[in-house]
């Protein structure tokens, strides 16, 4: 999508755009090591280091390949592969059941190569199974299992109508080719459209279970757990819950609409005495896309994929209702953060607003990074405010750190520097190897810090030394399994301890202080392959997280921090170290 540079020039109100939605995925596929610090070579690294990304390009991931030519029933089936390659007795001791996340490598016709990740969760008891985006709820599909000794074959079939009254025929298929574990394989895969396959590859496979022989938590303890569901029937989900904030002892959650677990929107909840929360009230996104919350005063902030920023009076905390003024547009608010008299909203394009009044926010401008315009999924998924910087996370662009002390109707924020990920040989981009999805920063004596997280197989926390902005500089990383990612932290600045949603990894805390080396201290695992509604996708966890302090809440709802998990809704958890 191209963006004027125009939008980099002049802060001022353009004519609106189209929103386009986050790249979590690629490709039409959508349809464990220790925990612990990676310094080392990158501690002290001088910003001409190249940052090779999240992950290496190493070529397919197994020695089998789709059956050119399969065509009909057999494609996207197990004859519909070439095994013979592979060490298939290696299979039989493969988990069967559980929830399995995937990187997968496309190969095109082009010759040229793209990656996706995806998530399954697989069960023999009878319960609600999820495969490559759909799950056994549906009517129309159908999932096929098949494992031996020396097989693992999952395959999923859905029928669906299109337009003209014909009919599409789906068949998708896993083939497992090696195992380096019981918990560990890789294989190859294929989409199939009424008898044809329409993409084909290879795929690594990781079912998770607990890590590193870790218990349920050490540091943390589950003070209440609410799970997300309508308020007129507890039997169903109100949506997929992703985000929280907390003010005026009310909790305050956003969910996504889901094929699968209703609508969505905000559900308020009582959390004056945080052991029991009480849902005081739902508002319906009605179709909608709410993915993010902030307060300020007696304003609430939502962002919306379909109307931008809406903003309710919660004067009556239990009672949000719509302010009379509104800069509600046509466009993706993805998130909102909140820092002095400005609201930054972060979608397609960042847009700022001046809510001095904060119940009636001004647009100020709208600002696309130069470079950002042309760049392919330079999509802006969130943003950190501090001392009169910007620090936008651009996904494959990067983090831009850009000047917004002197913001007005005129004057908008002015590029400073930014930290980039490796390039191809070619020069392009590396799309699927490195993604800048949010962060936080903090002062450290005479330096100022970044925490930089990616999202995505092989996403993990970069620290950053970006005093001088021109010069960004790796220092440390913390990296869990590749096959779990990061989604939003928290930074208490004063104790220097980083709050960590970790999607499949739980909640992790770490001790900051020394920033070439940041120490796990704490976790509590809100993962369990169990839950409801599982597998739906690679992006399922702890998702939201927030650690209020006084004098923003009462005395009984600081210290806490209020975790949203995908699944199991919002927890609230106390520190005990």
């Amino acid at each position: 999508m191209q963006r004027s540079r125009l939008a980099v020039l002049l802060f001022l109100p353009l004519a609106l755009a189209t929103g386009c939605p986050a790249p979590q995925c690629q490709g039409t596929a959508c349809d464990g090591s220790d925990a612990g610090v990676d310094a080392g070579a990158d501690a002290g690294v001088d910003s001409g280091t190249v940052d090779t990304g999240d992950f290496a390009a190493t070529g397919p991931y197994a020695n089998c390949h789709f059956i050119q030519g399969t065509t009909g029933t057999l494609c996207g089936e197990l004859g519909g592969f070439d095994l013979s390659a592979c060490q298939l007795p290696t299979l039989g001791g493969v988990g069967q059941e559980g929830v399995f996340t995937t990187l997968g490598r496309i190969d095109q016709n082009d010759g040229g190569v793209r990656y996706f990740t995806q998530s399954h969760s697989l069960r023999n008891d009878g319960g609600v199974e999820t495969f490559n985006g759909w799950a056994t709820l549906s009517p129309t599909m159908n999932l096929t299992k098949q494992f031996d000794n020396d097989t693992w074959f999952v395959s999923r079939h859905t029928t669906s109508r299109l337009a003209d009254g014909g009919t599409l025929n789906v068949t998708v298929g896993y083939a497992g080719c090696s195992a380096q574990d019981t918990n560990h394989f890789t294989g190859c895969y294929a989409v199939c459209r009424n008898g044809e396959s329409s993409e084909v590859g290879t795929f690594k496979a990781a079912r998770i279970v607990p890590a590193r022989n870790e218990s349920e938590a050490n540091g943390l303890t589950l003070v209440s757990e609410t799970p997300v569901v309508d308020q007129y029937d507890s039997s169903y989900f109100y949506g997929l819950p992703v985000d929280v904030y907390v003010t005026k002892s009310h909790a305050y959650v956003v969910s996504l609409e889901s094929s699968y677990q209703g609508w969505g929107g905000l559900s308020v909840y009582d959390v004056s005495d945080p052991a029991h929360p009480r849902l005081v009230n739902q508002i319906s996104a009605e179709n909608g896309y709410w993915n993010g919350v902030w307060a300020k005063g007696d304003a609430l902030y939502v962002a919306s994929g379909k109307h931008g920023v809406i903003t309710f009076d919660i004067s009556n905390p239990a009672n949000p209702v719509l302010t009379p003024v509104q800069v509600q547009e046509n466009v993706d608010a993805h998130t909102v953060f909140v820092e002095g008299n400005q609201l930054y909203a972060m979608g397609d394009p960042t847009r700022i607003y001046d809510i001095s009044n904060p119940r009636a926010p001004r647009l100020l401008g709208r600002y696309v990074p130069p470079g950002a315009e042309s760049y392919p999924y330079a999509y802006v998924h969130d943003a950190f405010v501090y001392q009169g910087r910007m620090y936008s996370y651009y996904w494959s662009y990067g983090m831009q750190i850009s000047d917004v002390s002197r913001l007005s109707d005129t004057q908008g924020p002015t590029p400073l520097g930014a930290y980039r990920y490796a390039v191809n040989a070619d020069g392009s981009p590396m799309l699927s190897h490195a993604s800048s999805h949010a962060g936080a920063v903090g002062t450290y004596v005479d330096r100022l810090i970044a925490f930089e997280g990616g999202e995505g197989w092989g996403a993990h926390l970069r620290v950053l030394d970006v005093t001088d902005p021109t010069q960004v500089k790796l220092i440390s990383r913390y990296r869990l399994r590749e096959e779990a990612s990061i989604h939003n932290m928290i930074l208490d600045e004063a104790r220097k301890r980083l709050y960590i949603a970790y999607y499949q990894e739980g909640v992790r805390v770490l001790d900051v202080a020394n920033p070439a080396q940041p120490r796990e201290i704490g976790y509590f695992n809100t993962f369990r392959s169990e839950d409801p509604m599982r597998g739906l996708g690679f992006y399922d966890g702890a998702i939201g997280i927030r650690v209020p302090r006084t004098p923003d809440v009462s005395s009984a709802n600081a210290g806490l921090l209020y975790v949203v998990d995908t699944s199991r809704g919002l927890l609230i958890l106390r520190e005990t170290k």
